[in-house]
């Protein structure tokens, strides 16, 4: 993990007429901002700059943080994107969904 990240995820898109597109996440810790903590999420290169996500504390904003994350590559996945890791097998986003349902 590189040095001020909270996480990072590497997935390739294989977009609907074949193009591969190397999708690179960072997550920063959070800081605060009067009663706000502010979380960047950088998604390159779907983003030039980060966003800034904002929750009530530090674990709310990272929460809020990596469940964007999610959403975008659920919502990929369901326009006909097929995401893989680098080895070309088959990303697990299923995986890393497991479990917020209240499911195991």
């Amino acid at each position: 993990m590189v040095k001020g990240l909270v996480a990072s995820l590497e997935v390739t898109a294989v977009l609907p007429d074949g193009k591969h597109v190397d999708i690179k996440v960072s997550i920063r810790p959070p800081h605060q901002e009067g009663p706000q903590w502010i979380s960047s999420v950088l998604i390159k290169p779907l983003q030039e700059k980060a966003m800034e996500v904002r929750g009530v504390d530090s674990f709310h904003a990272v929460w809020l943080a990596l469940s964007l994350v999610l959403k975008l590559l659920t919502q990929m996945k369901a326009d006909g994107v097929k995401l893989e890791n680098a080895d070309g097998s088959e990303f697990p986003l299923e995986a890393y969904l497991s479990g917020l349902d209240g499911k195991p």
